[in-house]
């Protein structure tokens, strides 16, 4: 993994992250006996070990992305490229892949969420959006009054990183259907009166959102897991 180039064994010290695995494997290992008993469900039992196992791993990697862009934004001290040495450039571009990819996994992560939960619960958002995110699946457990204990925990959450995932999904949508964001950056920031300079944009603001969207995501995903592990013993 990407965290062995900084020879740190040790993941990020967040107890969000910690949840968010520990009700993810809780609901595996129940899926798990289930599966063993070996009953006309455990073909469905099957799928749904697969996409939570799927979900640990895309969390691990959207972590991963959080430390790396984490750690490489610590080499970058100037706010013009032009100013920046070799190594701190070089710093500075490994930076903002990290960023990227991890705002960009944050949204996958999301979605195939949503995509989990519509199944579980039989929302049938595909007749609402034939490509619908996590955020349309939320709408439409609301709108069918499906699980609302849950619904209201999530649009919760949801509420609570409201302004950093709107910047994010922002950047992502540029990303991917656009411009990609440093082009964007350059066109926010180069001092028209003197092409040679471009200012960088405010990395500190970026990789806080990035991190609260790491919050965000382990928060849900530790609500959803909690919720169905019950759900499904009762």
């Amino acid at each position: 993994m990407f965290r062995a180039w900084f020879e740190e064994p040790n993941r990020t010290d967040s107890g969000s992250l910690l949840e968010a695995v520990r009700a993810i494997t809780r609901y595996r290992k129940l899926l798990t006996e289930l599966i063993d008993e070996q009953t006309p469900l455990c073909g469905k039992y099957t799928r749904y070990e697969l996409w939570a196992r799927g979900l640990t791993n895309a969390l691990d990697e959207l972590e991963q992305s959080v430390y790396c862009a984490s750690k490489f934004r610590a080499g970058v001290t100037h706010d013009q490229e032009e100013k920046m040495s070799p190594e701190e450039r070089a710093d500075y571009r490994r930076h903002v892949y990290f960023y990227k990819n991890g705002f960009i996994r944050l949204f996958s992560i999301l979605d195939k969420l949503g995509y989990f939960l519509n199944d579980l619960l039989r929302l049938k958002s595909e007749r609402v959006k034939h490509k619908f995110s996590y955020f349309t699946v939320l709408r439409q457990m609301k709108h069918r009054n499906a699980e609302p204990g849950l619904e209201g925990l999530l649009y919760d959450i949801k509420e609570q990183y409201k302004e950093p995932l709107a910047r994010l999904r922002q950047k992502r949508n540029m990303e991917i259907h656009l411009v990609n964001t440093e082009m964007l950056d350059d066109l926010l920031h180069v001092d028209l009166c003197r092409a040679d300079r471009t200012y960088i944009e405010d990395l500190d603001a970026n990789l806080n959102d990035l991190e609260q969207g790491l919050e965000m995501v382990c928060r849900t995903l530790s609500t959803v897991f909690t919720y169905v592990h019950h759900r499904k013993k009762t």
